[in-house]
């Protein structure tokens, strides 16, 4: 079952029989390198410092695969470091906080200096040199989907692959709350209804593998087992909510952070402000300065609801009950994109003008254009990318109807540009081939179009907030713009064997767009299009093979692993 959240509720004080020092240095070993020690029931954001870039590096990539907070997953890998020396956390030597007067000194004055250049008088870059690490936990999907649009950051955010959700709240909106019946008893039961069933079939849906696709002979294990749950959870997900709270690491500039915080502060559903508010709180401990100006905008409130006044005058699309179908459609191309893309490899490498570059590239027979394709890419490794004189070609406008769950993992490639519509049930949902081989389609179908009918009333009178109810697997409309090698890169990534079933299928299918515009280039993009079963085992083979390695490398060096 879910349970409400209050936004303002006090901090809880965390204690852990795990960790072997007491609270006293525990908190402060965690107070010297977090901005925050005591966690927050909601939005729980709390700055990193004072830690080296590789650790920062480090902990952002464990953080993403581990149920356990950045403040944790620090403290268990500094114990189990100290415990190779036969440490403890109380006998690692922290120097007094007096070493920080003079930094505070100098902060004060580089604080006058800031406030009227950089910030007076405008001067962004500078806010540009001062980088944020920051974690941001116990928030909603539907806000975390929201910030990590930015192109300018960098995040690392739970799996929905590796991680069960099963243990995680919910974000209870205080609007729909305070409105009382029926709207709250339509948000938590939305929630609740869908949340139970995914728990259930979590442990159902790794039986039936299990069960119907049992390993080779070879196969190890533990390998074979991380990739039944990586299946299950990839079909289970699709009853996940938006509601879920989420954890993801933040790493961005000051300039960037202030930019998101305006939007946040601006946005009409509460969490957001509540995550605006709390995001620049953290951040001014690090940089005192340099948020000032950030924070509610009226500009972009008054656009934000002109603009969706003005769509509602339009019409919509018929609404689909039931299952809908994915669909990936190519808005624009440039009609001579093979063409465009000759021109913009040779052209850093020459002397020539454009247009004589473009007329010589035209002049060539395609015969001769193809044969420059293979003397430029034939001998392009696994992991190289397609040259970047391929990205001043032109871009590539596609529109798709995508489940929830995969456009999070297709938002990713965050260099190309973005929308997506608000989340609605209007499309119809998904259908998880996993649960039809389980025999659980019906049930599915069943919860999904109980949901959609709470969705739809709440809509009625609170259309923001029913967006965090709407299940993962119901359809939504979205447009991504993609250059020419960073196309070739999410097509490549993306259908892998190992991947989602869903964006497999969206970049498949953006790949056979590309064809009736770059026939060419499309011959030397890597798509897998077969059918796979169990396509994480052989990943999860190959990771073990590189961790030995490594671990083989390292206990060469010396290094106890």
């Amino acid at each position: 079952m879910s349970t409400s959240r209050d936004p303002d509720a006090a901090d809880a004080k965390v204690t852990d029989p795990r960790h072997g020092a007491d609270d006293q240095i525990r908190t402060r070993v965690l107070s010297r390198f977090f901005s925050r020690v005591e966690p927050r029931e909601h939005a729980d954001i709390y700055a990193v410092r004072k830690l080296p870039q590789e650790i920062r590096a480090t902990l952002n990539g464990l953080y993403s695969r581990s149920h356990l907070s950045m403040r944790e997953t620090f403290l268990k890998r500094l114990e189990q470091g100290l415990a190779t020396q036969g440490k403890e956390l109380g006998d690692l030597p922290l120097p007094d906080s007096s070493e920080d007067v003079l930094s505070r000194v100098l902060v004060d004055k580089a604080g006058v200096f800031l406030r009227t250049y950089a910030i007076d008088h405008g001067h962004n870059s500078l806010r540009e040199g001062a980088m944020l690490h920051l974690a941001v936990e116990q928030v909603s999907q539907l806000v975390t989907r929201f910030m990590q649009r930015e192109r300018r950051a960098s995040f690392e955010e739970s799996s929905t692959r590796y991680i069960s959700f099963s243990k995680q709240g919910h974000w209870h909106d205080p609007d729909v709350l305070a409105a009382g019946s029926p709207w709250a008893d339509l948000y938590r039961n939305a929630i609740d209804e869908s949340f139970e069933f995914y728990q259930e079939s979590i442990a159902l849906l790794r039986d039936h593998l299990t069960a119907t696709r049992p390993p080779d002979a070879g196969d190890d294990p533990k390998a074979y087992k991380r990739a039944v749950r990586a299946e299950a959870f990839d079909s289970a997900r699709y009853l996940l909510t938006p509601a879920l709270h989420t954890k993801f690491g933040l790493v961005a500039d000051a300039r960037t952070v202030a930019d998101m915080v305006t939007e946040l502060c601006s946005h009409p559903l509460a969490e957001f402000r509540i995550v605006g508010d709390r995001l620049k709180q953290e951040a001014e401990k690090e940089v005192p300065t340099l948020l000032v100006h950030a924070g509610e905008n009226s500009y972009r409130k008054a656009t934000r609801d002109e603009v969706r006044d003005y769509t509602q005058t339009i019409g919509s699309d018929e609404a689909v009950d039931g299952p809908g179908e994915l669909s990936v459609r190519l808005l624009d191309a440039p009609t001579d994109l093979d063409e465009r893309l000759l021109v913009s490899l040779l052209y850093e490498q020459g002397s020539q003008s454009y247009e004589t570059l473009a007329a010589h590239v035209l002049g060539l027979a395609a015969s001769e254009r193809q044969s420059l394709f293979e003397r430029f890419l034939s001998t392009r490794g696994k992991r190289d990318a397609m040259p970047e004189g391929f990205e001043g070609a032109g871009v590539l406008d596609y529109e798709m109807l995508v489940d929830f769950g995969a456009y999070r993992d297709i938002a990713r490639h965050r260099k190309g540009f973005q929308q997506q519509q608000p989340l609605t049930t209007q499309h119809g949902f998904a259908m998880p081939p996993l649960f039809e081989e389980a025999g659980l389609a019906d049930r599915y179908c069943r919860v999904m179009a109980s949901v959609a009918d709470k969705v739809r009333r709440l809509a009625e009178s609170f259309p923001n907030q029913a967006g965090y109810v709407v299940p993962f697997g119901f359809l939504q409309r979205a447009r991504v713009r993609f250059d020419a090698q960073q196309m070739a890169y999410f097509i490549e990534l993306r259908s892998a064997p190992e991947g989602h079933f869903s964006y497999r299928e969206i970049a498949i299918a953006m790949a056979r767009e590309l064809e009736h515009v770059a026939p060419l280039y499309a011959q030397w993009i890597r798509v897998c299009t077969d059918s796979v079963v169990l396509g994480r085992v052989e990943a999860e083979r190959e990771r073990d093979e590189i961790r030995r390695r490594r671990e083989q490398r390292a206990n060469e060096l010396g290094f106890e692993t």
